[in-house]
């Protein structure tokens, strides 16, 4: 995960500006060349029964020119950043199509920053959801930080299953974890939740420590394999009983951590490696930045 390219998904002008600030961030840290990319659409534009052709086309001409002149101002104090506005409904098959353009693979972008917007507690945009199930470069869902950055970034590990595409993704988050926290002197925390029936534990048919124990022994000699390269000591490794959802959102509020890696398979809906259908409890009750690695 070399961050060379960077495509950031503004946010509308009038809204503040969380995943474009993200971007800068690392681009300082980085290096990385930066497309911010602006959408905007208007539906009686392209389908009015009230406004004729030449109207429409009068309509959309001055609304993109207003964008474009909004987009210039916002960029004209950043070096190395290349400015686009698109005309789109639709910004997750936009990206999607763009990456498979054949012309545009060896300009594919390294990370595709975008904020994630909430209804309350809930993700309620569906462009959200569909990016991290279709979008096959790693995804960053930034949300609005309260103080300074601590620097942590939590990895997030699937510890239930050994087989090899398993494996290879959570390598693959360790080795983005370690590269986030890199660029801003941070250190990685490793968590696996471990989910125990909470019915079971409320009849007293199993004993929460002793379950925590048994599986605890199970997965420690993958956890050490995956570990070996990395000098992570035993106290930045996590393994706290419960929900998945609960369970990270309290360890990261705990750690003050500043982002959230998780492992992900593109083309398929809301399966996030070892969270399964857990996925959208985490990103609901996420308290920081989500960054999404795929295979």
């Amino acid at each position: 995960m070399d961050l060379n390219n960077v495509t950031v998904v503004l946010d509308k002008p009038k809204h503040e500006q969380i995943a474009w600030r993200r971007a800068l961030e690392l681009q300082a840290n980085s290096g990385a060349r930066v497309q911010a990319v602006s959408f905007l659409w208007n539906a009686m534009c392209e389908h009015s029964s009230a406004l004729s052709a030449a109207d429409r086309k009068k309509l959309r001409h001055g609304l993109v020119e207003e964008r474009k002149r909004w987009l210039a101002e916002l960029v004209s104090q950043q070096p190395d950043v290349k400015a686009r506005t698109v005309w789109s409904p639709d910004i997750a098959q936009w990206v999607v199509d763009e990456l498979n353009q054949p012309a545009a693979r060896n300009k594919r972008p390294d990370l595709i920053i975008k904020t994630v917007h909430k209804s309350g507690s809930l993700v309620h945009t569906p462009t959200d959801w569909e990016l991290l199930s279709s979008c096959s470069v790693p995804l960053l869902l930034t949300s609005k930080r309260r103080g300074k950055g601590s620097g942590v970034v939590l990895a997030t590990l699937d510890l239930s299953h050994v087989d090899t595409k398993h494996r290879h993704l959570n390598c693959r988050v360790l080795e983005a974890a370690h590269q986030m926290a890199a660029l801003q002197g941070g250190k990685v925390h490793v968590v696996f939740a471990i989910e125990v029936s909470q019915v079971l534990r409320d009849l007293d048919i199993i004993k929460e420590s002793v379950s925590k124990r048994k599986i605890m022994e199970k997965v420690t000699p993958e956890l050490e394999r995956l570990l070996k390269p990395y000098a992570i000591p035993k106290s930045r490794v996590h393994m706290p009983v419960g929900k998945a959802g609960r369970t990270l959102a309290q360890l990261a509020r705990k750690l003050k951590a500043d982002q959230l890696v998780i492992g992900s398979y593109a083309h398929r809906a809301k399966n996030v490696l070892g969270l399964g259908n857990t996925a959208e409890r985490i990103l609901t009750k996420a308290v920081c930045d989500v960054l999404a690695v795929h295979p």
